[in-house]
């Protein structure tokens, strides 16, 4: 008899110990990924398409650590909570219909959002640096791998955002216009 209750109380402990560790794995998983910017995996993601290589991944990797470093710092030094992002980011989603746009809406959300207006600065410090990376991650890449860019990141390859601004998109965007005026003389 003692044989048999030990056998189900064994049984037991088989089945349920394994689902407590793995609902303990998840939990732990979404607690420690909760609400942090990857700018690496975020990135990659958008990229997929374009073919890197393994090395090119490691440098984007390692780009994205730094990138993510410095855009936590900012965030930390000006207060700038999770609850407060995903506040702004859901009155960014209900004012994308807006007639507000670029940096007007920016403002209107940050007001509506109750942002002061060195969260602002801090938001606008962090944004720089996000889109340093991308040029910088852009950059690695060759021509074949730069055409397959998404249509939203060739902006970051010298395309038309650079070239409204007086050229002020990077090198790639004055490099390339002034290649082709020796060749036609």
């Amino acid at each position: 008899m003692k044989f048999k209750v030990f056998g189900v109380l064994a049984l037991v402990a088989m089945i349920t110990i394994p689902a407590f560790a793995a609902d303990d794995a998840k939990e732990k998983k979404k607690k420690g990924n909760r609400g942090q910017f990857n700018a690496a995996g975020q990135l990659l993601k958008q990229l997929k398409d374009v073919g890197l290589s393994d090395e090119q991944i490691a440098k984007v990797k390692e780009l994205g650590k730094d990138a993510t470093a410095k855009i936590k710092k900012i965030k930390d030094d000006a207060g700038i909570t999770m609850e407060l992002t995903k506040k702004r980011q859901e009155i960014a989603k209900a004012m994308a219909d807006s007639e507000k746009k670029g940096a007007e809406l920016v403002a209107a959300v940050n007001k509506e959002a109750g942002l002061s207006e060195a969260h602002a600065k801090a938001l606008k410090l962090a944004n720089e640096v996000r889109m340093e990376f991308h040029k910088s991650v852009v950059a690695l890449l060759d021509d074949g791998q730069k055409e397959k860019l998404p249509e939203r990141m060739k902006r970051f390859a010298g395309g038309k955002k650079g070239k409204n601004r007086g050229g002020k998109g990077g090198k790639g965007g004055k490099a390339g216009k002034a290649k082709p005026a020796p060749a036609a003389k």
